[in-house]
C-alpha cells in the first residue's frame, strides 16, 4: 500500500531531495524552502503542497522579488492549481514533472547484476548515497538516494548521452533501491520528468502528484530546470 499525497509527504520529499544536493532545508508551517547553506535566501526555492490562494500569492510575492528564486507547487494529478501561469507575475517554467511513489515491498532486495563492461562506485555521505556507473574512467550514469523518515528519496538518476538506451537508468534505479533496503524504509519517492515517467511506471512506481515550477519572467539563471534527471557534474 502506497502513501497518499499530503503536506507531510511533500515535506519528507523536500528533506530527502535537499540532502542529495547539499542544501539547507527549512519547514515553516506549510512552506518548505531549500538553498545552499550560507547563501542569501534570494537564491532559495520554496515548495508548497496544494496551497490556498492566499498562501500561494503570499509566497509568489516573495519569489517575485528575486530572479533566482523558484516556487514549486505540488498538487493532486490533474488538480486545478488556480492559473499558475500568471500568479503575481510569475511565469510557469515547467509542469511536466511528476512526483511518484513505490512500495518498497514490491522492489528487489538484492543488488542487480552490473551490465557487462561497466563497473559501479558507491559513496556514502551523511544521510545519502551516490552511485556512479563507469566504463573505464568515463562516467556513464549516476543516481542519488537519501533516507528521510520511513522513505527513501531517489534523485538525479541520469545517463550520459553516449550511454543512453542501454538500460543504465533502470539499473541505477534498482541498485539505489537495493541500497535503500539497508535502511528501515517503507516506500520510495522521486520526481520524474515526462520522459522518465514511463520507465518508472514500468518499474512499479505510481504517479502521486503533479509538479509546477514558477519563476520571474525572463530570468537568465534557472539553477534547477529539472528536479529529477539533471546532474550538473555530468554536463
Amino acid at each position: 500500500m502506497t502513501a497518499e499525497l499530503s503536506d507531510a509527504l511533500v515535506s519528507t520529499w523536500v528533506t530527502g531531495w535537499a540532502r542529495t544536493h547539499g542544501y539547507e532545508v527549512q519547514h515553516e508551517g506549510k512552506v518548505h524552502s531549500v538553498g545552499l547553506p550560507g547563501t542569501d535566501r534570494a537564491e532559495w526555492e520554496y515548495v508548497l503542497y496544494a496551497p490556498s490562494e492566499t498562501d500561494l500569492r503570499k509566497v509568489a510575492s516573495a519569489v517575485s522579488k528575486s530572479p533566482q528564486r523558484l516556487l514549486t507547487v505540488i498538487a493532486e494529478p490533474g488538480a486545478d492549481v488556480l492559473d499558475v501561469s500568471s500568479v503575481d507575475g510569475l511565469e510557469l517554467i515547467s509542469d511536466e514533472e511528476k512526483l511518484m511513489v513505490v512500495d518498497m515491498d514490491s522492489q528487489d532486495v538484492e543488488d542487480p547484476i552490473t551490465p557487462e563492461t561497466f563497473t559501479t562506485q558507491r559513496e556514502d555521505f551523511d544521510g545519502w548515497t551516490l552511485l556512479t556507473v563507469l566504463q573505464g574512467e568515463n562516467v556513464a550514469a549516476r543516481g542519488r538516494m537519501a533516507v528521510a523518515d520511513d522513505f527513501c528519496i531517489l534523485d538525479r538518476i541520469y545517463t550520459a548521452p553516449d550511454y543512453r538506451r542501454q538500460g543504465l537508468g533502470t539499473f541505477v534505479t534498482r541498485a539505489l533501491l537495493a541500497i535503500a533496503h539497508e535502511h528501515d524504509v517503507d516506500e520510495g519517492l522521486l520526481v520524474a520528468t515526462h520522459d522518465g515517467q514511463e520507465l518508472y511506471e514500468y518499474l512499479g512506481w505510481t504517479h502521486l502528484g503533479d509538479v509546477h515550477v514558477l519563476g520571474t519572467p525572463g530570468a537568465a539563471d534557472r539553477r534547477r530546470p529539472s528536479h529529477s534527471q539533471v546532474d550538473e557534474d555530468m554536463n
